[in-house]
Parts: C-alpha cells; structure tokens; sequence
C-alpha cells in the first residue's frame, strides 16, 4: 500500500503539472499570447472590450465615456465655398398667384445650395509631333526631340502610371483587379501583364531612394525594428521593417537572420537605440543599445499570470509598467528630456524587488527533473528582466524612446494584408518591389505628400527624397 501511494503521489504530481500546462493553453488569447484577435472566442472578445471601458472610464475620472461624439468635441460637416467651378440660376418663369410672367420681374432674394460632384474621368491621348527642319543656309536637316517621357509610339503617362500603382499598394487591389478598376474608372483598356509591368517599374526607379533613405536612417537616434512573414509561392519568406514617425524602409529578405541585417546595411554600425521585441539577432548588434517592447512584455506577463503561482509578481510588474509609462508621458507633456532621477530610483527599486520575487516563484525543479515548457516560460521571463534591466527600463531613462514597438508593427500591417488578399508573391523580385513601393509610400505619407503625387513625381522622374544628413 505504501508503495502503491507513492506511485499514486507521483502520478498525482504529473497530471497537476499537465492541467496546469493545459489550462495555460486554454487561456490564451490576443491578449497574452501572438494569436491574433480573429482567433478569440465571443466571450474573450465581450470580456476585453469590457476591460477597454474600465480603462477609458478610470482615463475619464471614473465617468463612462459615451458612444459617438464627444460633449466639447469639434464637429466637421460641409461648407459651401465662396467660388464654385459653376453657377447654375433657376429663374421661375411665371407667379406663382396670377401666373404673370416674371421675365423682367425684380429679384428680391436668392437661395444658394451647393452640389460637390466628380466629372466624368476621361483619358486624353496627347500626340507630340516631332518636326525636321530644313536649313536655308547649309541644308543640313535637324529634327526636334520628343519629351523625357515620350519614348515609343504610344504609351501611357506618369499619371496612368501612378494611379495603377496606388491600386496596387495603397489599396492593395490584385492585378485583374486594378485593371478592371482602370477600364472602368477612366477607360483606359489594360492587359494584366501592362499592369504587372508599370508595377515593376516603379520598384526599379525606387533603387535610389531606398539607398537615400538607409543612409539617412543610420543617422537618427532611435529606430523601431521588427519582421514578420510572408510567401513566395511555398517558400516563407521575411519583410523586415526599419521605421520612425517620420521614415519606413522594409526589405524583403529569404531569412529572418542577420543576413537580412547585412542586406539593409543600416544596423550593423548603428550606434543608436533599437527598440525591437527581444529577438536576440538584435542583441547580437552589440555597438548599439537596444529597447524592449512593453506591449510584448505585457503580453509576455499576462501569460505567465495565469497560473496561480506566478500570478503576484507578474501582475504587479505588468501593472508597474503600466505606470512608470503613464509617469513617461506626464514628463513628455511638460517638456522634460527624461524622468526625475528621484522617480527613476524609486521605479527602479520596485522593479528589482519583482524580479527578485519572480525569480524566487520559480526554483529548480526537485529531484533533478526538467521544467515542462510553462515551468520554462515563466522562469525564462524572469531572467530576462533580470538580465536585460538596463534594456527593458531604457524607456524610463530616456524618453526618445517610446515604450511599445507599436511603429514599427503598424509600418508592417500592409504585409499582413497583402497575405491575406494575395497568399504569396510569385518570385523574389515581387516581394523586393512590394517592399519598396512600400517604404517610399508610407514614408511620404507621414510627410503630408499624398499618395497619388507621391508616385506621379516617381514616373515623372523625380521622386521625394529624404534629405541629406548633415555631416
């Protein structure tokens, strides 16, 4: 009996870990783990939006915040304009009393309502007439040349151009679809290989501004990091991203290893910070410094939080965060550099106190066996924040750096839309121009330059550029 208990202990032990490691994978979510949100069921879905108004009505002073507009909140609706294209008079022709005729009649009021309308889009085709002449004292003949842009007998503009791209990028159309679009929006009749190739173009005219704009990167203080996959037919393949507030630049590489670094050449000598989400090839990048995401973090905390052993240190450094980043944007709005040093101590000190706490939830295993892959996950995290302290607070210390990677992911969200329009890219060199075309998109729009322009002055053959950094 007493052997047969003992056998029964340890069976007994063995399935406490194993519904605890299954319970943990029941739990995860959006919230705690990289399943995205489409993935969450109804009710993990009612239970976070309910979480969100918590927050919003504790940010409001414990006041719910109502749907729709906002009391005090400036309202936007249609304003006539004081010089229209056209005026259109509606005269009546006869009174409306004794049916007179009013074509003499004084005008003793006048209503005006305005109507905001798109003309009817209609191609022109432009033909350019190139003379020879005839010298009336030599004889020699001299022919004019045709413009930059008039190369064969006929072709399409900078305009048709950049509108086929902008459908491609911008609003991520497929091919047929683009060109189905163009037939129908102005007429212009397109095979789906002339829409491929206007595509292509404008990545080959894109060479020099990705060159300008690594070069530029490489001089700024912080840069946001991260990739994500893709699909060239059944090969994955990587988009890395480089990215501020005012710069994008995304690469399209077959690894997600420092080779894809070495192929954008802007982090090897980068001296700056790089906020990423803990990848170690970053950590190889030893010249710079580096910053943790807290989002991730956060996330990272709220996993282990669901066992109950490690729920107290973990909640309450998740929670610690969360307000040495609201402490970050008081500082920001009053116009200060960093943190009051007396502020960053007493952080700090709480800081190590749940590290050391979390480190202690987490001992070596009795009897010599292995942590099973919740016990690993939790005491890994641990470590981390142990280890990488001066990384992980970078943010309290210097308030250029943000606490979230969040550019970063949101420069990168139009490959996860091309995924799920297209599935994959067909070769290498689509997934290059895509990562291109991409870069000096959103680039430009964060410049205020609208897309359409942006990519008119591309096929006209001046493209925005970064500037040129100061030597």
């Amino acid at each position: 009996m007493r052997a047969e208990v003992a056998e029964l202990r340890v069976t007994n032990e063995k399935l406490t870990r194993r519904v605890v490691v299954l319970e943990a994978e029941a739990a995860k979510n959006s919230g705690n783990s990289s399943m995205p949100p489409s993935r969450d069921p109804v009710a993990e879905r009612a239970r976070q939006a309910e979480e969100r108004a918590e927050r919003k009505k504790r940010a409001a002073g414990g006041t719910a915040r109502a749907k729709g507009k906002q009391r005090g909140s400036r309202g936007h609706t249609l304003s006539m304009t004081d010089e229209p294209d056209e005026v259109v008079e509606h005269v009546p022709v006869a009174c409306g009393q004794c049916a007179a005729s009013l074509a003499d009649a004084e005008v003793t009021k006048t209503v005006r309502r305005q109507v905001i309308e798109i003309p009817q889009p209609v191609a022109v085709t432009t033909e350019h007439q190139a003379q020879t002449r005839r010298c009336a004292g030599c004889g020699t003949c001299t022919t004019a040349a045709f413009p930059p842009g008039v190369r064969a007998p006929v072709s399409y503009g900078p305009r048709v151009h950049a509108l086929v791209v902008y459908l491609l990028a911008r609003q991520h159309l497929p091919v047929e679809r683009t060109a189905e679009a163009m037939a129908d929006l102005f007429g212009v009749r397109l095979s789906t290989g002339t829409v491929d190739a206007m595509y292509q173009r404008a990545g080959d005219r894109l060479r020099g501004f990705i060159a300008a704009l690594a070069v530029w990167l490489a001089t700024l203080p912080v840069l946001h990091a991260d990739e994500t996959t893709d699909r060239i037919g059944t090969t994955t393949c990587w988009m890395h991203v480089l990215s501020t507030r005012a710069f994008t630049l995304i690469h399209a590489s077959v690894t997600r290893g420092r080779a894809a670094i070495d192929e954008v050449g802007v982090l090897p000598n980068y001296r700056g910070v790089i906020v990423h989400d803990r990848l170690a090839m970053y950590f190889a990048l030893k010249r710079a410094k580096h910053g943790v995401c807290g989002a991730h973090l956060l996330r990272d905390l709220a996993a282990v939080a669901e066992v109950r052993a490690q729920a107290d240190w973990s909640t309450a450094l998740g929670e610690l965060f969360v307000e040495i980043n609201s402490a970050c944007h008081r500082a920001r709005d009053l116009g200060h550099a960093t943190l009051a040093p007396t502020h960053q101590r007493a952080f700090a000190a709480r800081y190590d106190d749940l590290v050391t706490a979390g480190l202690a939830a987490n001992p070596t295993p009795a009897s010599g066996r292995k942590r099973n892959r919740l016990e690993a996950g939790s005491h890994n995290l641990a470590v981390a924040f142990r280890d990488r302290r001066c990384d992980i607070l970078r943010f309290m210390r210097n308030l250029e750096v943000g606490f979230t990677n969040n550019q970063a992911e949101r420069d990168l969200r139009p490959v996860k839309i091309h995924r799920k329009i297209s599935s994959c890219f067909k070769s290498p060199a689509g997934a290059e121009r895509f990562a291109r075309v991409r870069s000096y998109l959103s680039t430009t729009r964060k410049h205020d330059v609208g897309a359409l322009d942006a990519l008119t002055r591309l096929f006209e053959g001046n493209p925005w550029m970064p500037p040129v950094p100061s030597t």
